[in-house]
């Protein structure tokens, strides 16, 4: 009987190298794509979440018949918590005293609970974790706009001097370092029109300032303090330019909105719709567009 040995081929050493070769060429291929579609739903989930910004804002002005003051005084609930209730954070609402400061006691010890992050806040493309040295995060801040003062960041001004849609208020209550409820404005004070004015944007925050105190770019969205600049947790400058980007911290950087999107920022205008715009956007534009009165509603946003 005759048997044949039947013989079992293999690759050779450069046949094995040619075939890594073409497969880390794919790879390298592939990871920028697939980058891209991550940052791309990143995107889609941050105007999402201004999207329902928007409407918990309206919410609250088809109930009160105003918008939320910006704060209710130095180291008080800012505006952020006054519209818990209309983002489906109504138990978290209830856990505060609007009566006391946010800095210390109970309401602090809630604020800075893990519990109290709220993920609407929050952009997928800048965090996971919510919680900053202060308390629970934000990503989204109201757009300044101050008459005469390249710090219109700053609401301890007079609120005279103030033209964006959410400011100070004007009824302190006897006695205590708060004011009342009571907003000095409303959708009819938006006389540039709701669809050309800002109501909020995004917030500039650096990889270094993450999760530190606001005046290195981050801070809570549970009150608005006039000490180190905090006031920066809720209110950002419209006459500065926009951040560009987690590595950027030029002059003033604490100031300023911007975003991790590449190339844009985004913001929710006061009619709830959400516009993109570029990076390059002018100061001037960035200015009317969160000034509610200036007459410049013709100024059309890029």
């Amino acid at each position: 009987m005759h048997l044949s040995a039947s013989r079992r081929s293999a690759f050779t050493l450069i046949e094995l190298l040619v075939v890594i070769a073409i497969i880390a060429i794919l790879i390298g291929l592939l990871l920028p794509a697939v980058q891209k579609v991550r940052e791309a739903a990143s995107r889609a989930k941050c105007s999402n979440n201004l999207k329902q910004l928007g409407l918990a804002y309206h919410a609250y002005h088809d109930t009160s018949m105003q918008l939320p003051p910006a704060a209710l005084g130095d180291q008080y609930a800012a505006h952020f918590v006054l519209v818990l209730p209309y983002i489906e954070q109504a138990n978290l609402y209830a856990r505060f005293n609007l009566s006391q400061q946010m800095t210390s006691g109970a309401n602090n010890t809630q604020l800075l609970a893990p519990e109290s992050t709220v993920n609407v806040f929050l952009c997928p493309s800048i965090r996971g974790n919510g919680v900053t040295t202060l308390g629970a995060a934000t990503d989204y801040v109201a757009t300044g706009n101050r008459e005469g003062s390249n710090d219109c960041d700053r609401l301890d001004a007079s609120p005279d001097q103030h033209w964006g849609m959410l400011i100070y208020p004007t009824d302190p209550l006897p006695g205590t370092g708060r004011t009342g409820l009571r907003s000095r404005t409303s959708f009819a004070s938006v006389t540039d029109g709701l669809s050309n004015t800002t109501l909020l944007g995004e917030k500039h925050v650096t990889a270094n300032g993450l999760g530190k105190v606001a005046n290195v770019s981050d801070g809570t969205w549970g009150y608005w303090y006039i000490s180190d600049y905090k006031t920066w947790m809720n209110v950002r400058n419209s006459k500065a330019t926009l951040g560009a980007g987690p590595k950027d911290e030029s002059s003033r950087y604490q100031t300023k909105l911007g975003s991790w999107h590449t190339g844009i920022c985004q913001f929710v205008m006061g009619d709830g719709s959400v516009r993109g715009l570029n990076n390059s956007t002018s100061t001037e534009v960035l200015l009317l567009a969160a000034d509610r009165r200036d007459g410049r509603a013709d100024n059309p946003l890029p």
